[in-house]
């Protein structure tokens, strides 16, 4: 029996010691073994350059609000442009566009009344004629020529004018309108929006004042 016990531990003593031996090369450096596995990284050659060890995280792009309502302001779309939403573009451009053809079609318009109405009177006295009774005015929208009194020339004179210096105030807003949003999108994208933004229900204790506490629920929403 003690024979037996005594080779029990001699075994145990043999096994610790070379558990505990540290490896080592020919030379007498200590070698440290790599240990391979799901949760542990291989070795990396250190001979290998380093733009193929690193991955590079392309940083975010992040406008400066102030660039951008420079940009918008120097020029239709540019803000939107800097803040590299292309896809707004087309709004931008389409409303500004439409406001300039407005400014340019009621022009026209208001020009060939305003030629029907200066020959009404004599431009060299300022005096009404009163050889005529109408004047051929061309409409543009029909695409005719009409002859109209000096009321109906004078009236569509007003109107178009009037049209006209809405697509004037029309076309400065959308282009304010368009530096706004530039703007506002730049500091949108600036804004740290938490990924740790949670919505939980919760049990709550209330406290009335004329009565004893009465047990409900509540929402709580989490931010970093």
């Amino acid at each position: 029996m003690n024979r037996w016990f005594w080779i029990v531990i001699i075994a145990l003593s043999t096994g610790v010691a070379q558990a505990q031996r540290v490896p080592t090369d020919s030379l007498g450096k200590v070698v440290v073994p790599l240990v391979t596995g799901d949760t542990i990284k291989p070795a990396v050659d250190p001979n290998l350059p380093i733009d193929s060890l690193a991955i590079r995280d392309k940083e975010k792009f992040r406008p400066e609000p102030r660039k951008a309502t420079i940009f918008a302001i120097a020029f239709p779309g540019g803000g939107q442009i800097y803040n590299r939403d292309y896809w707004k573009l087309p709004l931008v451009y389409g409303a500004f566009g439409g406001a300039v053809y407005a400014i340019r079609w009621n022009t026209l318009r208001y020009n060939d009344f305003l030629t029907g109405y200066k020959a009404f009177f004599d431009l060299t006295t300022g005096n009404p004629r009163t050889d005529i009774t109408t004047v051929p005015v061309y409409l543009r929208d029909r695409e005719e020529t009409r002859d109209l009194t000096l009321d109906q020339v004078r009236r569509g004179r007003t109107a178009y004018r009037r049209y006209r210096d809405y697509a004037y105030v029309i076309s400065v807003g959308v282009y304010a309108l368009a530096a706004v949003e530039a703007n506002v999108a730049a500091h949108l994208k600036t804004f740290d929006i938490s990924e740790d933004l949670t919505l939980r229900v919760e049990p709550s204790l209330f406290q009335p004042f004329v009565s004893g506490p009465t047990a409900g629920v509540r929402l709580v929403v989490g931010f970093r």
